[in-house]
């Protein structure tokens, strides 16, 4: 009976794995000049994962349904070695010693939309994988926490060429619609990223995030566990 109930509780544990938060200070934007855009100031991304996707909330300080105008960027480091530091966009940030991956998100047609892209640099250019106008299979996004100050993406990890146990750094940046504006805030700096819209931004140390094992996959191993004890019996 015992191992019964340990196969059952093994057995509920689903879906994707334990998140890993990254803080932001509130109010490390210029408020002389961003003050007044709050959906641009990061408090926290959040990352998790399951077997075949990888999930990223970015949360602001503002009611992002209350604009029309935000982007949301986020910069992967794979370690390929083939990195660009302007971005996908273009837009004037410099990603530390340069990103491999890139999704250009926005939250547009009044805050209750979200749309985003997923590129990849090839040495040369920097190419669309996919985007939610598009196949949207492997970047997709979410608008249901707008109204909380939540952008979110899903993107695959097949895409991203990612597996259970890899690492990679990243940064999340918030801009304007200017392909020339900065990074108001980025994840990766406690303090100011830019002082207004006509200076670039460049990014601190890079995050890092490992791609883990679900509960699934888990319960999975620990029933095999249970029936080869049994087995031994």
């Amino acid at each position: 009976m015992r191992n019964l109930l340990m196969a059952a509780a093994i057995a509920s544990l689903a879906g994707a794995a334990s998140a890993e938060i990254y803080s932001d200070p509130t109010g490390d934007i210029n408020t002389g000049t961003f003050g007044g855009f709050p959906h641009l100031d990061i408090t926290q991304v959040e990352i998790t994962n399951d077997a075949n996707f990888l999930y990223i909330d970015i949360s602001v300080a503002g009611d992002i349904d209350a604009t029309n105008w935000g982007k949301y960027l986020v910069g992967f480091d794979m370690g390929s070695g083939t990195t660009s530091t302007s971005g996908g966009w273009g837009r004037n940030i410099t990603w530390g010693g340069g990103i491999d991956y890139f999704i250009g998100g926005w939250a547009d047609e009044g805050g209750s939309s979200v749309g985003a892209e997923l590129r990849n640099f090839d040495g040369s250019v920097w190419n669309v994988i996919d985007a939610t106008y598009a196949a949207g299979t492997d970047i997709m996004g979410s608008d249901v926490d707008h109204a909380a100050g939540v952008q979110s993406y899903i993107v695959s990890l097949a895409a991203l060429g990612l597996s259970v146990g890899d690492t990679f750094g990243f940064d999340v940046a918030t801009t304007g619609g200017g392909g020339g504006d900065p990074g108001v805030d980025m994840l990766s700096l406690a303090g100011e990223a830019t002082p207004d819209w006509g200076t670039g931004s460049t990014s601190g140390t890079f995050l890092n995030y490992t791609v883990v094992p679900t509960p699934s996959s888990m319960a999975l191993l620990g029933l095999g566990g249970l029936v080869a004890g049994r087995r031994r019996r």
